[in-house]
């Protein structure tokens, strides 16, 4: 390995969304370097149980957030990706569940 290494970025952390990122600055054209300290989608993505969302956890209490707006458009573009259509090509990945299911700790209204 070279003592030097140039690249237009560097990518700490080969989650899901590293490795995501990764795929698209390559497309763009960028040179990129994605750096991880243990195994690929090991860190954050095993600790979130491998959830990929689209900010249902954001509005539990009720109210729309900048958060959940923001990626309100991730489902859509996970099962794009997940039928090899989407900007990456996941169609060989497994799928181990079709849905998940959100609760929120606060007490329903009464009425």
């Amino acid at each position: 390995m070279p003592s030097v290494i140039s690249t237009d970025v560097l990518i700490v952390g080969a989650g899901v969304a590293g490795l995501w990122l990764n795929a698209r600055l390559r497309r763009q054209g960028f040179s990129t370097v994605l750096v991880e300290s243990a195994s690929l989608g090991g860190g954050q993505s095993v600790k979130s149980q491998g959830i990929i969302h689209g900010g249902a956890k954001y509005a539990l209490h009720g109210a729309l957030t900048g958060a959940s707006e923001a990626i309100s458009d991730m489902p859509r573009r996970w099962r794009e990706a997940l039928a090899g259509e989407g900007e990456l090509d996941l169609a060989g990945v497994r799928l181990l569940s079709e849905a998940h299911y959100l609760w929120s700790p606060a007490r329903l209204p009464a009425t």
